[in-house]
């Protein structure tokens, strides 16, 4: 997971991306890692990110998107 969201870092600092591109640039690695890892089961996926939807309304994140795996990576 690290590799991929070391990736993600290295793309926004390539293209300097907006900040609110970050977040969604970090958690799109995380999302496609943890669909790879688990064998293309997007449940995985959709977990963390509830979870992060979730959690992240405590912390003024209310706009977060609850599917940010890719379409293509949807069963």
């Amino acid at each position: 997971m690290a590799q991929a969201v070391t990736r993600a870092l290295q793309t926004i600092r390539r293209y300097d991306a907006c900040p609110e591109q970050i977040d969604h640039a970090i958690l799109a690695a995380i999302n496609v890692t943890l669909c790879l890892l688990s064998g293309g089961n997007d449940r995985v996926a959709e977990g963390f990110n509830s979870d992060i939807a979730l959690n992240g309304r405590g912390f003024g994140l209310s706009d977060l998107p609850l599917q940010l795996a890719p379409a293509s990576m949807e069963s």
